[in-house]
């Protein structure tokens, strides 16, 4: 079972509550984390409704949990509602000015708006808070290739495969970016390593055609 950093928070401070008064009784601050990780799990498995549902909840238990906000805008967001999801974004960096994912998720809101440079500024933001941040790479990655500046996205590539290696899907994407820029002998490498490291028949397929086309 996965244990988000926001339940291993609320698990040992619920441990602490009790030491302290032997009461079992849960603060707000604990409970809305533990809202904020139903919401998480929820939303990872597509079920926008039922995560905005718990992101609500953790918002009136906590109304400091900046998180949370950030997390509703993205909802709203997979709603293609940019206002609210900007309103609540911009709350969430009111709460807490370092938050990355917010940045991240701003810098969604600024590319479906075409502002590119607003865009930028706020995925490297995203970057500088947290230089673990696979999104914001594949982000920033992509706004770079619709700018046509391919080998500003597969360094960006390079960042997110450093910090995901096992995934088929980003060695793919890269392999298409260096055939792009014809380095074919790094394409053949991230196509090679697909196969290296999945059986998925959609990543399979996919490389053994570019590397037919390379070979």
């Amino acid at each position: 079972m996965r244990v988000s950093w926001a339940m291993a928070l609320m698990i040992a401070a619920l441990a602490a509550t009790v030491a302290c008064s032997g009461s079992p009784d849960v603060p707000n601050e604990i409970r809305a984390l533990a809202e904020l990780d139903r919401g998480l799990q929820l939303q990872e498995a597509g079920n926008f409704q039922k995560a905005l549902e718990a992101y609500d909840a953790a918002v009136n238990l906590d109304p400091q949990l900046a998180e949370a906000y950030a997390r509703r805008g993205d909802v709203f967001i997979q709603y293609s509602d940019m206002n609210g999801a900007l309103e609540q974004i911009n709350q969430a960096l009111n709460l807490d000015p370092e938050l990355a994912i917010a940045y991240n998720y701003r810098g969604l809101i600024m590319a479906t708006g075409n502002d590119v440079d607003g865009a930028l500024l706020d995925f490297s933001e995203a970057i500088r808070l947290n230089p673990n941040l696979v999104e914001a790479y594949l982000n920033r990655g992509r706004l770079f290739i619709e700018q046509q500046d391919l080998e500003s996205a597969i360094d960006d590539l390079d960042s997110a495969v450093e910090l995901e290696p096992m995934s088929p899907n980003l060695f793919l994407n890269r392999g298409r970016l260096h055939m792009l820029v014809g380095n074919l002998d790094q394409a053949a490498a991230d196509l090679e390593q697909v196969l290296a490291i999945t059986q998925e028949e959609v990543y399979v397929v996919a490389a053994k055609e570019l590397l037919a086309l390379i070979q």
